[in-house]
């Protein structure tokens, strides 16, 4: 009995764990809760996952303001904040894309640039290693030159 109880609440607890930003939801009562929660889902959102957020809130943005030029009002923050109030991250991205393909795209392509961007440690660190024993060698810089460029004039020699 106890190892059903502490299987059930294992789950239970991986359920909770994994949900994470997909169970947060945005507050946006006024300017002030906005951004206190926009801080709250940065925090919690993977970098690819933020662009496709932070995407999908100015195209609600713009959405919201065409319609009311179409309807000859001005759209506020208060209009956009009622809108947005109370949504989480999946309802935010489709909103104003249903079928959430733009969501996918903007994904894919911040997750490749985001994995561009963020080193590979271990290879930067064969790389340091490479590059200490080439010091070691006598060879200081880049294509053998020594630190400061072929002429030795400054520089890094990168």
């Amino acid at each position: 009995m106890l190892k059903l109880t502490v299987a059930v609440l294992a789950v239970a607890l991986a359920g909770t764990a994994s949900a994470g930003w997909r169970s947060m939801r945005l507050e946006a009562n006024d300017e002030a809760s906005f951004t206190k929660s926009l801080a709250v889902f940065k925090a919690k959102l993977s970098p690819a996952r933020r662009v496709v957020f932070g995407e999908a809130l100015k195209d609600i943005w713009v959405k919201g303001t065409l319609a009311a030029e179409a309807e000859q009002r001005e759209y506020t923050a208060s209009d956009y904040y009622r809108q947005i109030d109370g949504l989480g991250y999946d309802e935010i991205v489709r909103l104003v894309d249903p079928t959430g393909d733009t969501a996918k795209a903007r994904y894919r392509a911040a997750a490749v640039r985001t994995r561009a961007a963020t080193p590979d440690w271990a290879e930067a660190e064969r790389g340091h290693a490479a590059f200490v024993e080439f010091s070691r060698a006598g060879v200081n810089g880049a294509n053998g030159y020594p630190v400061g460029g072929r002429g030795g004039t400054g520089g890094t020699g990168y």
